[in-house]
């Protein structure tokens, strides 16, 4: 019987491989060259360093990241990527949109817009853009910089951000600046006004009209008047509270006994679809190989009116869940739009969803805490530009052959990545001993820390205090 080493890969809790980056990734050198006509050669290289050792499990940690790459070139990498380096952010996002327009060639989908919350712990007044704001999804009041994006999905393989805004809360009246400001103070803009502005950014620059998706943030009677002006079509999520106009029950007279002119209410949602008959269910057939039955996931109602806070006439559905007996109530301006057809367009939503937990989880969106705007920004740009390639490796790989493949999720891509890394760092082991030895010393360094010598306290000075005269 013969004894064989075990094998085993170094992680971090996060179950991220630690192999140090043997190389830069070629996807990444090679789909980041839309960039090249705003950078120097430098410049180039060190945004491709950053971005592989994001991918292959470093995070926005300038220790990490010289972990990762045995400080080649790392020890100012970081620092130079968002402190030093003189070049143009707008013309870099520019360069990504007409990129990511041309190489899909856009011919429609969806426009998705949400907001997502950068949380911070410590040192928060010092932190570019933090504020108090309510999170929703915690439920309480968190400090925090809150990000409108702007995210394009086909509804299959094709998706990428498209641009963002930091959203700038309305400072106080008594003209204190926040310490973030640094003397330069921001506009405030409401959220829905970022993401008309993002809205026309694209469609003037080439992409085709795309429906918009948005949750109830944005579910509001400007938004849609915004959407009207550039000619989008829109499903959005609403508020119960809403009221909706609904014939009289009973004829509305005048003080006078005459018959009044408005023979119509106002009624919330939820009263108005109450008295409704017609539902349909949508879910999941039966499926005879697996033997499972059919599952139904909404009870919805459809129909055609006008809200009072929204202008026009919409097609309005309710989404019942039979199991929590929760409800969603939708909004779109396709009023021949049947049940099923406004349930699967709201649903292709969820691809932003998945974009901020792989910003956040894969590529540590929430590990950058920087202090001034322009790191700020080249962070975001950063994690937009890597999900970008992500989903682009991922689209040719669905087409390559003569038949289509099944897509993968974002994870199994940076697996993959982080699988050819390693072979490339087992070569370099075999054959390069200057890259052995140079590993050997990093980690080396790492594993003995001095503690901070232990110091006596001494007097330093005796003082004696001359009491007061007491008063005559």
């Amino acid at each position: 019987m013969v004894n064989r080493p075990s094998v085993f890969s170094v992680t971090d809790p996060g179950g991220r491989m630690k192999i140090p980056c043997a190389e830069r990734l070629v996807f990444i050198v090679s789909g980041l060259a839309f960039l090249q006509p705003a950078l120097s050669n430098s410049q180039f290289y060190n945004i491709t360093l950053v971005a592989t050792a994001l991918v292959l499990g470093s995070r926005f940690h300038l220790t990490e990241i010289s972990l990762m790459i045995l400080k080649e070139k790392s020890i100012s990498t970081l620092s130079y990527f968002f402190s030093d380096a003189k070049f143009c952010t707008h013309e870099m996002q520019m360069l990504h949109l007409l990129h990511m327009r041309d190489t899909y060639k856009i011919q429609g989908g969806y426009f998705l817009i949400d907001d997502t919350m950068k949380h911070h712990t410590k040192f928060c007044k010092w932190i570019h853009g933090v504020f108090v704001l309510f999170d929703h999804a915690l439920n309480t009041h968190l400090k925090c910089t809150c990000i409108v994006f702007l995210y394009h999905s086909d509804g299959n393989t094709i998706k990428f951000p498209i641009a963002f805004r930091i959203y700038y809360k309305e400072t106080p009246e008594t003209g204190k600046k926040m310490a973030w400001e640094r003397g330069h103070p921001q506009a405030h803009r409401k959220k829905y006004d970022l993401a008309l502005d993002m809205l026309e950014w694209a469609t003037t620059h080439g992409f085709p009209p795309c429906t918009v998706l948005a949750d109830s943030w944005y579910g509001i009677g400007p938004f849609v008047a915004g959407l009207k002006r550039l000619e989008l079509s829109y499903v959005l999520e609403i508020k119960e509270t809403l009221k909706i106009k609904r014939p009289c029950q009973a004829p509305k007279l005048t003080p006078s006994g005459r018959r009044a002119k408005h023979q119509f209410d106002w009624v919330a949602l939820p009263e108005y679809f109450q008295t409704l008959l017609a539902s349909v269910q949508c879910g999941f057939p039966a499926n005879l190989e697996t033997g499972k039955g059919e599952k139904v996931l909404y009870d919805v109602k459809v129909a055609t009116g006008q809200l009072k806070s929204i202008a026009g006439k919409h097609r309005l559905a309710q989404s019942i869940d039979p199991t929590s007996q929760t409800s969603k109530y939708l909004l779109t301006d396709q009023l021949t739009w049947e049940a099923i057809k406004i349930l699967s367009a709201y649903s292709q939503r969820w691809a932003i969803e998945e974009f901020f937990r792989n910003a956040k989880q894969l590529t540590d969106l929430e590990g950058a805490t920087l202090r001034s705007e322009q790191g700020v920004t080249r962070a975001l740009c950063l994690v937009s530009w890597i999900d970008s390639l992500l989903h682009l490796e991922n689209y040719k790989q669905c087409i390559a052959g003569k038949l289509p493949q099944e897509s993968v999720t974002i994870p199994s891509i940076v697996r993959k990545a982080q699988s050819e890394n390693l072979k490339a760092f087992i070569e370099r082991v075999r054959h390069d001993e200057g890259f052995v030895q140079t590993w050997l010393e990093i980690v080396q360094g790492q594993v003995h820390r001095k503690r901070k010598p232990h110091k006596e306290l001494v007097v330093l000075k005796e003082v004696h205090e001359t009491p007061q005269e007491q008063a005559a």
